[in-house]
């Protein structure tokens, strides 16, 4: 699996979306308190991928993200949350799944060089064991595979989130698309493969394409939200692209047409 559905979200209070956290648990500590304080009645959050990584504590990270959406189920008991898949969700995935790679050894140290290592570290296994056993084959890599998910598993909840990860998310009668990293403007929304997690373009370029690439179904969406991009030096909130964590974690709030209310830095 590689991303359940897009979610739709309906006209409904505001809207917070909630950059990459990349596992820095004490930003996110921050974050959340703000968020609680002024939530509101038929608000929707929508959480933008790459949870996980190398920033801080990835576990006490998706601890505290259950726990938030806990608390806002709580205090509304018709809140919409969304959860979305980022770079970091989906190399955790992939290593869980490592033995069926063609190349298991090349495809591990490739993720391990962009965060993995931190997430199978904070959950409690071993690099060199995972090393060791693409060495070994099939078999071995099956039964360290096991042991992730076996350690993934004594955390309550986490299993869970992480297989009903959604690829993105429509707001505003669909002119606002959330997603974790960005877009292949040259495909319509329901070709994009993993362009939504791995994207790396800035956030003038991003933009200039999906304004030239009307003709993919582009041409009516006012506002493109992402969590995390490239956008040093560029940094601009009145963009079209408007990227959410930029050198530290961030929150935004926007009206429901995507108009951005404020912004929120840990």
């Amino acid at each position: 699996m590689t991303g359940t559905t897009i979610a739709r979200i309906g006209k409904r209070g505001h809207l917070w979306a909630l950059g990459a956290q990349w596992g820095d648990d004490k930003a996110l500590d921050h974050l959340a308190a703000v968020l609680l304080q002024r939530w509101q009645r038929f608000d929707t959050l929508v959480v933008l991928g790459n949870m996980l990584g190398a920033a801080g504590h990835p576990v006490r990270t998706l601890d505290l993200l259950l726990r938030l959406r806990r608390r806002l189920m709580a205090a509304d008991f018709g809140c919409t949350t969304v959860f979305l898949r980022g770079a970091q969700e989906e190399m955790w995935h992939k290593a869980l799944s490592l033995q069926f790679a063609m190349a298991p050894l090349s495809v591990l140290d490739w993720m391990l060089e962009r965060g993995l290592a931190a997430i199978i570290e904070a959950y409690g296994g071993s690099v060199d064991d995972g090393r060791i056993a693409c060495r070994a084959g099939p078999s071995a890599i099956a039964r360290w595979t096991s042991g992730l998910r076996e350690l993934q598993a004594a955390h309550a909840g986490h299993g869970e989130l992480l297989n009903t990860l959604h690829r993105a998310a429509l707001a505003g009668d669909g002119r606002v698309l959330l997603v974790a990293a960005g877009v292949d403007a040259a495909r319509p929304l329901g070709q994009q493969s993993d362009a939504f997690w791995w994207n790396g373009q800035s956030d003038a370029a991003l933009e200039a394409a999906v304004a030239r690439d009307g003709e993919a179904g582009w041409s009516g969406l006012v506002r493109l939200v992402r969590g995390a991009g490239s956008s040093a030096g560029e940094a601009d909130d009145a963009r079209r692209v408007l990227t959410v964590t930029r050198e530290r974690p961030a929150l935004v709030v926007l009206d429901a047409d995507g108009t951005l209310i404020e912004r929120i830095e840990a």
